[in-house]
């Protein structure tokens, strides 16, 4: 059973949370006071929510020929390729990547989950992999 990763890792995003609050930190006394307000403002509203979206709630995809591996910070699920009923990008204009979507049937029960994948060719081919099981599947090409 050979597996093949799909999400990224985003090593670039993590950098930049890691960077940019020091920056603004010790750079904000020479600016003009309201710019520098308003940039401390951006920061504390930012910085949270791209941890959360980049630590918190990131998600480790790998899948093999019929089923796919789901794993975060505190549970591992299985999924089998044919209950996923929908993949597709979703827009963000914070995040540097495009996050995406996946819909799947989990016990009768529709369930959603979000991920940023490696590159587009790994979403081409897992919505390839994904196919062979689901011919029909709302799939973004």
């Amino acid at each position: 059973m050979f597996k093949t990763q799909l999400s990224s890792s985003l090593i670039p995003e993590k950098v930049t949370i890691a960077v940019v609050p020091p920056i603004v930190f010790f750079s904000w006394a020479a600016l003009q006071p309201i710019i520098a307000l308003l940039m401390f403002l951006l920061m504390l509203i930012l910085v949270p929510y791209s941890i959360y979206t980049i630590y918190m709630s990131h998600l480790n995809i790998a899948y093999d020929e019929s089923i796919a591996f789901v794993t975060d910070r505190k549970t591992e699920r299985i999924i089998a390729l044919k209950n996923i009923t929908a993949i597709r990008p979703v827009s963000g204009f914070v995040i540097l990547r495009k996050r995406w979507q996946m819909s799947y049937l989990e016990n009768g029960v529709a369930e959603e989950l979000f991920f940023y994948p490696a590159d587009i060719t790994a979403i081409q081919r897992f919505v390839k992999a994904v196919r062979k099981h689901s011919p029909f599947i709302s799939a973004a090409d």
